[in-house]
């Protein structure tokens, strides 16, 4: 990235008084929801933002709560109480996470960033499935990858998760313990340009990240307690840019959902607010006009037509990062292979709309992930149609059925 600063809006923000304007809870970016969704408790993150009076507080008070929950976890893992110990270093993960978010000195990210992975370590390996770590060679570079597979059903249905412009492994844990509760596996990466692979060993975004993924599918189909038929890729935000590219690019994968995506990266970094664009350019390793180049490769478009899976799109009208056109596109170039689900003045990511688009994922997966292969539909039912989490009509989104969650089984 290069910009040792704070976001613009947290700059300007630091003019008035008080952490929740100045971090955006009443206006401006979602920032609690996000916190929430890195995993971090609701009630601490307020608390949180309001002992935060600078930028440079920012980190300082978020390490603290990570150690301390570091400390507690540990003790307790020590003392034979996993669960209750497994619970507390995830809350230091999450801490570490946030932490990390507005830190952009390149070793203090890095720092950080190894304090979080062992604490994610540990807390793994207390868990119940416990966490697996795999590390997959693609092109003389390890890729991290973590894995849980549920006691009882062999084989499983597998959902591999894919983070976005600054996702990472790490805060699917929330994710995984759902998948898994559900007799499926969960699996997530770093893909180049995230997580581990940017901050420690320097690697960058690549337009081409389904290559990655086809040598993740190559270990996790030889796996015998999964089952190859039944694997999903889902993938939010850029996450959904690249989970596409992988459906497109491999007959492997059963299914394919993403959240508020996007089919053209170099659209993002021209229209999204600050840090999203900024952000993009420390995952690429470059800067200004260099970027901008770099990000006019990484488009999905003319890869859509050879997408033969059912495909779940969530998407709401008022993301600013990745505007509807994005949306209808991919309808466009879709058609009946694709379920929308569209959410009314859903954000980006529609964080602000969390629980009811986790819910329609959730039962969406179950159509495409718990049916016998032999008996799978080639899309599930609805595809083709927007089914609006309100129930309204959406004519003016140039689409003229709309249907109700609640007539299609949804929450």
């Amino acid at each position: 990235m290069g910009a040792r600063r704070p976001p613009l809006p947290f700059r300007a923000a630091m003019r008035v008084r008080g952490a929740l304007p100045l971090l955006g809870l009443r206006r401006g970016e979602p920032l609690l929801p996000r916190l929430v969704f890195m995993g971090v408790d609701p009630g601490e993150a307020l608390d949180a933002l309001r002992a935060i009076r600078s930028p440079g507080a920012w980190c300082s008070v978020w390490e603290g709560l990570a150690e301390r929950h570091e400390r507690t976890g540990r003790t307790l893992a020590s003392d034979g109480d996993h669960v209750t110990a497994a619970e507390c270093l995830q809350r230091a993960v999450a801490c570490y996470r946030a932490a990390e978010y507005m830190e952009f000195r390149p070793a203090e990210r890095a720092r950080l960033w190894r304090r979080l992975v062992a604490a994610a370590t540990a807390s793994g390996d207390l868990l119940n499935p416990p966490v697996r770590r795999l590390e997959i060679p693609v092109d003389g570079v390890a890729v991290p990858v973590t894995l849980r597979v549920p006691a009882g059903r062999r084989p499983a249905p597998c959902v591999l998760t894919l983070g976005g412009v600054d996702g990472v492994k790490e805060e699917f844990h929330r994710i995984s313990e759902a998948y898994t509760a559900r007799g499926w596996a969960s699996a997530a990466l770093d893909l180049p340009g995230q997580g581990e692979l940017r901050r420690f060993h320097d690697v960058p975004w690549r337009a081409d990240a389904e290559v990655v993924i086809a040598a993740v599918l190559d270990t996790l189909t030889r796996l015998p307690e999964l089952d190859a038929d039944r694997i999903a890729v889902v993938g939010g935000s850029a996450g959904g840019y690249f989970a596409l590219r992988a459906a497109a690019a491999d007959r492997r994968l059963a299914a394919c959902a993403v959240i508020s995506a996007p089919l053209d990266l170099l659209e993002v970094h021209r229209v999204a607010p600050p840090p999203i664009p900024q952000t993009m350019e420390y995952n690429l390793g470059l800067s200004g006009r260099r970027a901008v180049a770099a990000l006019a490769a990484f488009h999905v478009d003319d890869m859509l037509p050879a997408v033969t899976c059912p495909v779940l799109q969530i998407h709401g009208d008022a993301d600013r990062t990745v505007p509807w056109a994005h949306a209808s596109r991919l309808r466009e170039a879709l058609g009946e292979r694709l379920t929308v689900c569209f959410l009314k003045n859903g954000d980006h990511m529609c964080f602000n709309r969390l629980p009811e688009w986790e819910a329609r994922l959730r039962s969406w997966l179950s159509t495409v992930l718990d049916d016998a292969p032999g008996d799978r539909e080639p899309c599930p039912p609805g595809s083709g149609r927007l089914q609006a989490l309100d129930g309204g009509a959406a004519q003016n989104r140039g689409v003229t059925a709309a249907r109700s969650m609640s007539s299609e089984g949804g929450t």
